[in-house]
Order: structure tokens, then sequence, then C-alpha cells
């Protein structure tokens, strides 16, 4: 880039401000002889002056750190960090994938702005690279879950286009002449992706970008407590909250029903699952002697951790606790152990007929069959878990109780299941009609007043 291309710098008490050929700015500025750029460029003249006011407020307040003094590349920092973390070997995975795919390695949204988070050191994150960096993990996520939870419909152009336009056309066979016409003339679309049921109500990409922002806004707050900066530069207000879609119940009848549809082998998963609410890994990780079936009960001690079927922590220290079933649920499990689960004590209650552990990928298919036979597109196999809470709150449960039943660390992660069951004040309602509109000899019964006439 020869100076000539480059518009003269403006200076001023807080430093300097360069305007790039490509629109965007740089900034630096001399302290004790020094010279000190931005680690990043800005969009815009009043960012650039911005990230020089605040290193100015920083050398004033006595917290502003020397970039070239004792670097800590970010990347470094983090994987050490995440070594040292005590962690269930899932969340541990999950933190892990946030790092080694969202965080550290360049990524570049669909505008054509990039960033890097890995390559820079601790003194260089700002608010302002963080912001950027959000901005651009929250297009990204969004785009990769657009192609997850969207599919392209089967059949020619002219024949999904004729049925999104009301059009009568046979599924399969020769198309008419007219429809086929009539498509030309509407310029030959092509057919559109569209949503999959099951993803109803998501924001694509929101979660993994919450996700992403959580495990950063952690590492960083370590940072700062091991004085290796000043303060989180993580500000984002709302960037770590995760809004999970409306989670959907099972009827009892339904669960008799997605039962039926399942393989012989998993059929009585579908009513352990709905009626005790256990996650996915500790349900499948539960063995012979985990289960009592005189007390009607389940011991949950550990978790799949991994589709390789690797027996681990639960998810928190109050994961670890006994269930207890209502008795049609023991007599379906102990007529299912009968069947298919061998007599050693450490045998897999339910697994493959290899006798091996069942991976998420296989219970999802088999899954995805039973909820399209049943109409219920949109379930989740997690959905069961929201059943069983719901079903406990609705046979009179607390939430202490739903906390204890379903393993959560707090009751502010059980309350995400009650609202789905309150129905408190149509009950109340049900028993005041019961109370005083259907008895003759209560003073208060209610009557219909006559209808005028005339």
């Amino acid at each position: 880039m020869s100076p000539s291309t480059i518009k003269p710098a403006a200076r001023s008490d807080l430093g300097t401000i360069r305007k790039l050929p490509s629109g965007r700015y740089q900034a630096s500025y001399r302290a004790d002889g020094e010279r000190f750029g931005a680690p990043l460029t800005f969009s815009s003249h009043d960012e650039a002056k911005g990230w020089l006011a605040a290193e100015r407020a920083d050398r004033m307040r006595g917290t502003w750190r020397d970039p070239h003094q004792g670097q800590v590349n970010l990347a470094e920092y983090l994987r050490d960090w995440l070594a040292g973390r005590r962690l269930a070997e899932r969340t541990a995975a999950s933190y892990r994938a946030s790092l080694e795919k969202w965080i550290l390695p360049e990524l570049r949204g669909s505008d054509g702005k990039h960033v890097e988070l890995g390559v820079l050191d601790l003194t260089q994150i700002s608010p302002a690279i963080i912001r950027r960096w959000y901005a651009i993990v929250s297009d990204v996520a969004r785009q990769v879950a657009l192609q997850r939870i969207t599919y392209l419909p089967k059949g020619h152009p002219a024949r999904v286009w004729a049925r999104d336009n009301g059009l009568s056309v046979d599924p399969t066979g020769k198309l008419p002449q007219a429809v086929l016409d009539a498509w030309r003339k509407a310029g030959s679309p092509p057919p559109e992706r569209r949503l999959r049921p099951s993803a109803e109500g998501i924001d694509p990409g929101r979660a993994t970008a919450a996700r992403a922002y959580q495990v950063l806004h952690a590492g960083l707050a370590d940072a700062v407590n091991d004085e290796l900066l000043p303060t989180n530069p993580c500000r984002i207000p709302g960037a770590a909250t995760i809004r999970p879609r409306e989670r959907g119940t099972v009827s009892p009848p339904e669960v008799v029903q997605l039962a039926a549809a399942m393989p012989v082998h998993v059929q009585a998963a579908v009513y352990v699952a709905a009626w005790s609410g256990l996650r996915y890994g500790e349900l499948f990780a539960l063995a012979r002697r985990h289960v009592d079936l005189d007390a009607g009960s389940l011991r949950v001690e550990r978790a799949l951790t991994s589709d390789a079927g690797v027996h681990g922590l639960t998810k928190t220290a109050g994961s670890v606790r006994t269930v207890n079933l209502p008795s049609f649920v023991v007599d379906v499990l102990a007529d299912h152990m009968a069947r298919h689960t061998p007599d050693s004590p450490d045998a897999l209650v339910f697994s493959t007929p290899g006798g091996n552990p069942i991976d998420s990928a296989n219970l999802t298919r088999m899954f995805n069959r039973a909820r399209l036979s049943i109409g219920r597109p949109e379930l989740h196999w997690h959905d069961l878990r929201h059943t069983g809470a719901t079903l406990a709150y609705r046979a009179g449960a607390t939430v202490k109780d739903v906390q204890r039943r379903l393993g959560h660390a707090t009751t502010r992660a059980a309350m995400i299941y009650a609202h789905a069951a309150d129905d408190s004040d149509q009950l109340i309602a049900q028993r005041l009609d019961d109370a005083y509109g259907r008895s003759d000899e209560n003073v208060f019964s209610l009557r219909r007043p006559p209808r005028a006439t005339g």
C-alpha cells in the first residue's frame, strides 16, 4: 500500500486516527516515547476515537497495561483454563467445542467481515473486539443452523410450486402441461428451503452464539481474577441469554403411541423417560444394578458422556439421586428387563441388540419415525423430560419436588417446566362451578335469567 493511497492522519490530544482506502480507521497514540496501536481497525471515526479515549482513561485511572509486556496469548490461556477446570465430561466437551469452533478460529461473516480471537493477546481483547466477534459468530451460527433445520422439498420444482400455490397435482407421475406452462410463466421459480417442524420456535444460531459467549465470558472473568486483565471486556447485555424454544409435552395416550412406534428394545425407555424426567444420558447409562424393581426406583449416578458410550459423571452433583416410578411403569420396565437386559449387574438396561450403548444419533433416527407416525413432527426426545416434569406438577408436586426429581441444581431450572403445568386458574373455575353452579339446593346456585321477549 503506497503512502499516497492513505488519507492524512487526523491528530488530537487523544492520539492519531487514519482512514484507510477500505474506509476503515486505524488508531494509535504515543506514550512514554512509544507508539501503541489499536489491535484492530474501526468502522467509524467515532469508534476509533472511543478506543483512544478508553486508553487515556485507563492511564488516568492507573489500570492501563503495557500490551508489549507480559503478553499472554488468548488461545493458550483459554485452553489451559479449560484443562484446569473440574467439569463433567459432557460439559467439558461442550466448552471445548465452543472454544475450537466458535471462539478461537478465524470467523468470516456473510458480509465479508472477519475476526480471529485466538491469535490475539489477552491485553488486546477489548469490548469493541468482543462486539465484532459476537456479531460475526451470531451470523455464522445462524447460517449453519439454517442449513441443519431447513430442507428442500422433494420433487419437480413445478410440482412444488403448484402445491404452494394451491393447485391440485398428483404427488407423482407426469405433470399436466398447463401446470408446467403456468410454472414457466411465473419464471420457473426453484423451491425454497423450508423449516423443519421440529425446529418451530427456534431462533437459529442464537443458542450456539450464547453458549460461546458464556464460555468466553467465564474464561476472561478468571483472567481478571488472575490479574491478567483489569476488567472483563465481555459486556454485551443479554448476549449470554439463551431463549429456549417452547418445549412440547406429550399426553399419556401419546406416550403409549410413541412407545408402540419405537423398536421393541427401546419401547420401555419411552415410558421411563416420560414418567421419570430422566435426561437422555442418565436413562441410557442405567445398568441393572441401578434398578430396584421391588422398591420401584432408579438410582441415577452416572451418564453417557459421548456417543462411544463412555460412562462418566452426572451433569451436576445434584443430579445424583433416586427416582421413584409409578407402579404401572415399573411393570413395563420389569417386562423389558426380563426380555432384553442380561442378568449381569453391569448390563445396560437399554442397549442395542448387541448390548452396546444407544448413541444419541441412533435414538434420534428411531424417535423421528415414531413422532411422525403419531402426527407430532415437532417433538424432540428431550420433550419427554419436559413431560415428566409437567405430569409431576399436575400430580401435586412442588417446585422443590420437581427440582429433586429432575436433578436440577437450582429451582430456577425446575421452574422452566412449571408454566406448562399451570392450569390452576382453570381448576379454580371448575371447582367454583362444581360448588356453586350445579346444585339446586345451594343458595348461590346460578340461574340464567329468562330471555326477554317481545
